[in-house]
């Protein structure tokens, strides 16, 4: 077990012991969960007179700055071998004498077995279920409610398909949709000076107009939906305008990955040119100002981080219908919804908002609007709080905060 982050000095004797919040990540790599989870620890650090510990299951990039915000406990194991993540999960618990956590807020269902083992050891637990249910059993939901005190969802629609996957314990679940990460993302950088810089980049046309997509290089990010709906673009596309589309994120890329045969489809068409996907960046803010529409293609995609980006970076937003919490998040006219995979209507949309960018001028505007009024990830920290003191029956803040009430929840 590497433990790195603040040292572990010993207390001396006439100081109480902070009380003591593990927040727990399956992984520290630059996507949306582990940052949301990360975002939440520096908001309890904050705001919260408590010890901050976290427990990863495995390392990433962004380990060094849980690190800065708490004590960091790296598994490296994974969730089939329950007795180590038992043995591992214990010593964190114990290792201070008459001290125990007080609570866990545990992120997204690859966290469901240390939550069972936080839980087997008194510590009551907070889960927060990013995921639809395609890729889990109902064994697994039951797993997860069984070791929560409250299990939170980003949306109703994530919500519902938990739900019809595995009923929820009357009064266990509740949504509170997660916020924008950063509430300064899109004003770093000028729009002029993003997209030149982007089209210098990629040795694109200065008037290129820009189809972002962004996530892993995978089958549920649907970047096979993607790369058909850039084909079906670019050989429809006859006017002046070149229509490139840029995909920020990495993944498997070897022979026979999916990326491959992707790739493969993109080179025999029109498109060759007119595809890139540019691997992993440190800082997408450019990436999103720089662009003039962004497409998600996602197959299930619970509430993405990335839709509240091109929301502040005030792009035009394309999505499918079914597919996930983003339809909630654009709803009210912030985006536009097309029949899933249905390529065509997606193309037709993408070719008029190229022709005429003027039309989306209302819909940026809505889509500014709603994400920094309604998805303030402060506020969402706040609710998180004031759900953790109605579980715990115990006042977390270092000072008086208007606070929600939550219904008691029993042991």
């Amino acid at each position: 077990m590497r433990i790195f982050g603040r040292s572990r000095k010993t207390t001396p004797p006439q100081t109480p012991s902070k009380r003591r919040v593990i927040f727990v990540s399956h992984e520290a790599t630059r996507t949306g969960a582990p940052k949301i989870i990360l975002n939440i620890l520096k908001h309890f650090s904050d705001n919260c007179d408590i010890q901050c510990e976290t427990i990863l299951q495995s390392g990433g990039h962004i380990a060094k700055d849980f690190a800065q915000h708490s004590i960091v406990d790296c598994f490296n194991v994974e969730n089939k071998n329950r007795d180590e993540i038992q043995k591992r999960t214990s010593r964190v618990v114990n290792r201070e004498k008459n001290n125990k956590p007080v609570l866990a807020i545990c992120n997204s269902m690859e966290s469901r077995q240390v939550a069972a083992m936080l839980a087997s050891q008194g510590v009551p637990c907070v889960s927060l279920v990013h995921e639809l249910p395609s890729s889990y059993s109902e064994e697994d939901y039951q797993f997860v409610f069984e070791a929560s005190r409250k299990v939170v969802f980003p949306a109703h629609a994530v919500r519902d398909a938990a739900d019809a996957k595995s009923p929820i314990p009357q009064g266990k679940s509740i949504v509170l949709a997660q916020g924008l990460l950063d509430p300064n993302f899109g004003t770093r950088i000028s729009r002029d000076t993003a997209h030149a810089k982007i089209r210098k980049e990629l040795s694109i046309p200065a008037n290129a107009f820009i189809v972002l997509g962004c996530g892993t290089l995978d089958l549920r990010k649907g970047i096979d939906h993607y790369a058909a709906i850039a084909r079906l673009v670019s050989a429809a596309n006859h006017s002046e305008t070149p229509i490139h589309f840029v995909w920020v994120g990495e993944g498997p890329r070897w022979c026979h990955s999916l990326h491959h045969y992707v790739q493969l489809d993109i080179n025999k068409s029109k498109a060759r040119n007119l595809v890139h996907f540019i691997g992993e960046r440190p800082n997408v803010e450019p990436y999103f100002v720089g662009a003039d529409a962004f497409l998600m293609t996602s197959r299930v995609d619970p509430f993405p981080c990335v839709i509240h980006e091109a929301m502040a970076t005030s792009l035009p937003i394309i999505t499918f219908a079914n597919s996930g919490g983003t339809t909630e998040a654009i709803d009210n006219g912030a985006g536009i919804i097309v029949p899933y995979a249905d390529y065509e209507r997606a193309s037709n949309v993408i070719r008029i908002l190229a022709a005429q960018p003027e039309i989306a001028t209302g819909l940026r505007e809505r889509s500014l609007a709603r994400v920094h009024s309604r998805y303030r990830f402060d506020e969402y920290g706040d609710k998180l709080i004031d759900l953790s003191e109605s579980v715990i029956g115990q006042k977390l803040r270092a000072s008086e905060t208007p606070v929600l009430q939550f219904p008691r929840v029993a042991a």
